[in-house]
C-alpha cells in the first residue's frame, strides 16, 4: 500500500468515527419512564358505522338524492353524521348536478340513544353538493356496544327552492366499538 493510498484510507475513519460522533452526540437519550407514569394512548381512527342508503325524489320528481344515517366514533366521543350522494334537480328535460350556484341545502336532525337513554339531541345544517356529509354534535361514548339512532333529512334546492324532500324519521340499531 502506498503512502498516498495509507493518508486516503486513513482521511476516510477518521472522517467515518467523527461522523457517528456526532451523530451519537446528537441523539437523544432514552431514559424509562417511572412506573407510575402513564404514557398518552394514541388517538383511534375513526370510525362510521352506517344504515343502509336510501334514494329519495321530491314531490313532482324535480329533485333527487341517495343518503344515509351514521354513527361515527373516534373511541371516546360519538356524533350522528347524514352522507349524501349524487343530489341532482331536474330542468329543461334533463338531470343536473348539485353546484356551488346551486347547492343542496340540508337540515339534519338526530336523537341518539344507549339503553334507551337520551345521550345526544340536537340538529345541523349543511349545504354542499352533490355529495358531501353533515355532521351532528358530538358527545361523550356510553361505551361499546349497540347505540339507536333515529333522524331524519330534510333537503332544499339544488335550483328548486319550493321543493323539498323530507325523509321521514328513521330508526337505525348500530353496534359501535365506543369508550
Amino acid at each position: 500500500m502506498t503512502s498516498l493510498q495509507r493518508r486516503f484510507k486513513r482521511a476516510v475513519v477518521c472522517a467515518a468515527t467523527t461522523a457517528v460522533a456526532l451523530v451519537t452526540a446528537m441523539a437523544p437519550t432514552v431514559s424509562a419512564a417511572p412506573a407510575h407514569v402513564a404514557r398518552a394512548a394514541a388517538k383511534a381512527q375513526p370510525t362510521t358505522v352506517c344504515g343502509s342508503r336510501f334514494p329519495q325524489y321530491s314531490d313532482g320528481r324535480w329533485t333527487y338524492t341517495e343518503a344515509r344515517f351514521c354513527l361515527g366514533t373516534d373511541g371516546s366521543q360519538v356524533w350522528p353524521v347524514l352522507e349524501f350522494s349524487e343530489c341532482q334537480y331536474y330542468w329543461g328535460a334533463a338531470w343536473y348536478y348539485a353546484n356551488a350556484k346551486y347547492p343542496c341545502r340540508f337540515d339534519f336532525t338526530y336523537t341518539v340513544t344507549r339503553d334507551g337513554q337520551d345521550i345526544l339531541d340536537g340538529s345541523s345544517s349543511n349545504s354542499g353538493g352533490p355529495g358531501g356529509v353533515v355532521e351532528g354534535n358530538s358527545t361523550g361514548c356510553a361505551g361499546p356496544g349497540n347505540y339507536t339512532l333515529r333522524a331524519r333529512y330534510v333537503l332544499s334546492g339544488p335550483y328548486w327552492d319550493d321543493t323539498q324532500i323530507n325523509s321521514g324519521y328513521r330508526t337505525y340499531n348500530l353496534d359501535l366499538p365506543c369508550g
